[in-house]
Parts: C-alpha cells; sequence; structure tokens
C-alpha cells in the first residue's frame, strides 16, 4: 500500500471477510475538471496555471496480491499460499492508522514540523465496492499549507488511488469536490 510515496507497513493482519470477498474491479473512472491538464508525469494532472499553482491529481492503480500456487518443496518448507501473509490489508484501515503512516512519510520527505493534520476520515461506497475519502493538510517549511483528499477504492484485484493536492490559495474546492462525485468503478458480477 502506498501513500505519500511510501509503503505502509503493519497491515497483515487476518481478516475472516477481507478483500477477498469483495467483486474484481475492471477499470475506475473519474472526470478530470476542465481546468487541468495531463503532465508529463503518468497519472499525475495539474492544473492550467502550474507551476504558479499547483494544484494536482495523482491517480495510481495498486495489484493485490493473490494466493500463490506453491511447489511441493515450497509446501515441504512451511510456506503459506495465502497472500494475506504479505497482502496490506486495505480494508482494515483505520483513521488513527493513516495518519500515523502519513505523518512519518511527510516528515521523512519534508522533516520534522510540518504540521500533518487528518481533518477527516470516512469511509465511503463507490459504486457497491467500499472506500474512503480522507482530507488531510500540512505544511512543508518555507511552503504554504497543503491541502489534500484522497480516495481509495477496494476491490478484490485493485485498489484504486486518486489524490487531490492544492495549496492553500489555489482556488480549486469546487473542481476537486465535483470531481470526486465522478469516481466510478466498473466490477465483474
Amino acid at each position: 500500500m502506498v501513500f505519500g510515496g511510501n509503503r505502509i507497513h503493519g497491515l497483515a493482519e487476518e481478516s475472516e471477510s477481507g478483500m477477498k470477498n469483495l467483486p474484481e474491479a475492471l477499470s475506475c473512472s473519474f472526470v478530470v475538471p476542465e481546468d487541468f491538464h495531463a503532465s508529463d508525469e503518468k497519472g499525475t494532472f495539474v492544473n492550467e496555471f502550474y507551476p504558479l499553482e499547483s494544484a494536482n491529481i495523482t491517480y495510481s492503480i495498486s495489484e493485490v496480491p493473490q494466493d500463490k500456487i506453491l511447489t511441493n518443496a515450497q509446501k515441504a518448507a512451511g510456506e503459506s499460499a495465502d497472500a494475506a501473509d504479505v497482502e496490506f490489508r486495505y480494508d482494515e484501515l483505520t483513521g488513527e492508522m493513516y495518519e500515523g503512516i502519513q505523518k512519518e512519510n511527510y516528515e521523512a520527505l519534508y522533516g520534522e514540523g510540518i504540521g500533518f493534520t487528518m481533518e477527516s476520515f470516512e469511509n465511503k461506497d463507490f459504486g457497491g465496492l467500499p472506500g474512503y475519502v480522507i482530507r488531510t493538510s500540512f505544511t512543508p517549511e518555507g511552503s504554504e499549507m497543503i491541502h489534500q483528499v484522497s480516495a481509495i477504492v477496494l476491490s478484490k484485484n485493485k485498489v484504486f488511488t486518486i489524490v487531490y493536492s492544492k495549496a492553500e490559495d489555489d482556488d480549486f474546492e469546487d473542481a476537486i469536490n465535483k470531481s470526486l462525485e465522478t469516481i466510478h468503478v466498473i466490477a465483474q458480477k
């Protein structure tokens, strides 16, 4: 599981229901606000005034590890075929976990004292698939406050993450909120 460029560790607890019982996702789409365009970096959209205004959107897809098929030698050595042994449990993410992980990630990127704050953490249904909408803010040294809205959509085989970022004085709040409402996932029945 990747947030802020670093892996999340310690979410590999067992879960009876877990993500294995979710439908497989085929695709995830959302409407990119008209003031944004694709950048040279894959999955990143910047606003029309970039770099003067730093608002951007990043979109990523993470494959969820599936159970392994073991050889007889691996079975004899006691290896487990259960992907949950290595899988990060997105479905068990809590606000406290997210806040701690992201604060650590951003302090590693920008240094201590960035004032990372989680403003809200809500469970959300995205067309029958579970996920989260998380609002945070932080202030890198020598910069103005950055506000982020992260939408995370879970499925059996993929996790879709859309992160909207804007500086305190960027005027893209309405565009971000409208785009959030357009997130749509197509899943196998």
